[in-house]
């Protein structure tokens, strides 16, 4: 068991790694400074992704509302656009917007959100936004967890299924939504097998049971659970219940 002293230490020291790796790579790649600032970002807060990523429409916001206890992420049968959008703890709601390229940071009120997060309010991400967050006084996020509300996979919109599959090296835990009435597309299992060799934890959710009857929601389950057996290690894999 490692003691706060050490812990502090052991950061101290992983982030003079992370600032030596980042010259590194800057000689080599330009344009590279603002992943490594989001690393040593990660390192400060103490912070522990849980992505949640399906198909657009699958419900992914709609769980988080759930979760969450409270309805703020927008949802819809629209595909957002090409914006992660991460929520996590705050003493009062609010939204913080980073923009591409300037390193600007600007501020909205939730019921602006979808102007800048979804198809409708910001087509192709017109308004150039690089990520969200949304701060709220939620418990679950009381303990350093920053959900990930992803962009969808497979839609129309290449860049969304881009974006996510981007951001797969920040994961810690991946919460992937499929659904009854179409489990586990092939754009899932991709990013299912891509994701799956560096998150530390994933859990699949089937969503929308009552789109199936009960007969059905049984073979969708099998079917479910033998695509999982084939892509995630038998030993680290625990059967739908």
């Amino acid at each position: 068991m490692i003691n706060l002293k050490e812990y502090e230490q052991f950061k101290f020291r992983l982030a003079e790694i992370i600032r030596f790796a980042s010259a590194i790579d800057y000689e080599h790649e330009k344009g590279s400074e603002q992943r490594w600032h989001d690393v040593l970002a990660r390192l400060a807060d103490d912070r522990f992704n849980v992505a949640v990523a399906g198909r657009f429409n699958r419900g992914k916001s709609t769980l988080m509302n759930a979760l969450f206890g409270m309805e703020r992420l927008p949802t819809g049968i629209v595909p957002l656009t090409s914006v992660i959008t991460t929520v996590r703890y705050g003493t009062s709601e609010r939204v913080l917007l980073d923009y591409e390229g300037n390193g600007l940071r600007g501020e909205a009120s939730l019921d602006q959100l979808a102007d800048y997060v979804t198809e409708k309010g910001n087509p192709g991400n017109r308004k150039r936004i690089r990520s969200a967050e949304i701060q709220l006084p939620a418990e679950i996020l009381r303990r350093g967890f920053f959900f990930v509300d992803t962009p969808g996979l497979g839609s129309a919109i290449f860049e969304n299924t881009a974006t996510t599959e981007r951001f797969i090296p920040e994961i810690d835990v991946l919460i992937l939504v499929s659904g009854y009435e179409s489990p586990l597309t092939e754009e899932e299992v991709r990013f299912l097998s891509r994701a799956s060799s560096s998150v530390r934890a994933v859990f699949v959710v089937l969503n929308k049971h009552d789109t199936v009857s009960p007969e059905h929601r049984t073979d969708v389950i099998a079917y479910a659970d033998r695509i999982i057996a084939e892509v995630l290690d038998e030993k680290a894999r625990k059967p739908f219940s």
